[in-house]
């Protein structure tokens, strides 16, 4: 089987992560090649090393006409004898739509809400829901995922999404849960429907009751120079106990590090970090989107969109459970991975999509 995955960017994201462990997954004989929309990024050397091949097709995010991409989708399809053409997020299922390659075509929907919200990204969804009807196969990372699509316009038939839970690596045991003061993690970009701003206003409380707590945010554009986040945290006067990391190619390095992930989120699907996060026995306090209650292992564990007291209730009440507690949390939540978002059952799911598709075909 020869696969060629799409993707828009190499920027720390669910929808690479995911590519990444498909790319590590796929069977012996096997060929996984990537085609990246823009130029390298945080991810890339990881993406690389997992590949059979990486192409960058340079785009800018500001094109709609993706010329460049089409022309390395044809060129590629081509050279490698490609079977599938597999495409991650909206601008690459509209390469994938419009390109005239021959092969099977699938998209996989990761987000239940355009997250760049900007004007460009947003004639580029409209733009690939009304051409998903040129796909072989769509599946969604959650209902939720497949609810909006249907929802938005998709023109595939909402009854033939198949719904296929992003799957990650569940490690051999819990990570032991790291010693000294309390550290909180957030990974996602910057964009509003990750709600940064409910996230920072919480973290205020939890410093009322935890003042030596500290929060680590990591994703695109959460960075010091993102004048943003830096005002609003100066704002709530937090900045000495905020650290922003912005792309980061260790994940797991930065989840073993902590005590709780947080995500605050307003519109979202069900967050690859989330899944990652509980393969080291991370426990996750959430906001109630899409299906992002899926990786809490506790009800108290879930909270209200938009309700920065409430998330904040949440952390402390994990924060002040006794020490048998916590670990008896941690191995709930590597449990949950194990048995609901291994990454072994996701590629097989895949595979086994492939197959039929290329077997019809």
């Amino acid at each position: 089987m020869r696969v060629l995955h799409i993707v828009n960017d190499a920027e720390t994201g669910g929808a690479q992560t995911l590519i990444e462990q498909l790319l590590l997954s796929r069977e012996a004989g096997d060929e996984a090649h990537l085609l990246v929309l823009l130029s390298p990024g945080a991810l890339s050397p990881r993406l690389e090393a997992a590949a059979t091949s990486t192409t960058y097709a340079g785009m800018s995010r500001r094109d709609v006409l993706p010329v460049a991409a089409v022309r390395a989708v044809r060129t590629l399809v081509k050279r490698h004898g490609i079977d599938v053409v597999h495409s991650h997020l909206q601008q690459s299922d509209l390469v994938n739509a419009l390109t005239p390659h021959g092969a099977v075509r699938v998209s996989t929907l990761h987000s239940s809400l355009d997250q760049a919200s900007s004007r460009v990204a947003g004639i580029v969804w409209r733009i690939a829901a009304k051409l998903s009807s040129r796909f072989d196969a769509v599946v969604a990372c959650s209902p939720s995922a497949r609810d909006f699509a249907v929802e938005f316009g998709y023109r595939f038939p909402g009854e033939q999404i198949r719904i296929v839970h992003n799957g990650s690596v569940t490690a051999a045991e819990p990570a032991p849960e790291p010693s000294g003061d309390p550290l909180l993690l957030h990974l996602g970009r910057h964009a509003p429907s990750k709600d940064h701003p409910t996230l920072f206003a919480a973290f205020a409380g939890v410093l009322q009751r935890h003042p030596r707590a500290r929060l680590v945010c990591a994703g695109h554009r959460v960075d010091p120079e993102n004048t943003e986040l830096t005002r609003e945290l100066e704002r709530l006067g937090i900045d000495h106990a905020v650290t922003l990391r912005g792309s980061v190619s260790d994940v797991r390095g930065l989840i073993r590090s902590a005590h709780a992930m947080v995500f605050s989120s307003n519109h979202e699907a069900l967050p690859m970090a989330g899944i990652e996060a509980l393969g080291e026995g991370l426990p996750v306090v959430t906001t109630d989107t899409g299906d992002a209650r899926l990786l809490a292992v506790e009800p108290w564990a879930v909270v209200p969109m938009s309700d920065p007291a409430s998330l904040a209730d949440s952390v402390c009440r994990l924060l002040e459970l006794g020490p048998g507690q916590r670990h008896e949390l941690r191995r709930r939540s590597w449990e949950l991975a194990r048995d609901e978002f291994d990454i072994r059952g996701a590629a097989r799911r895949y595979r086994e999509l492939y197959e039929e598709l290329t077997a019809e075909s």
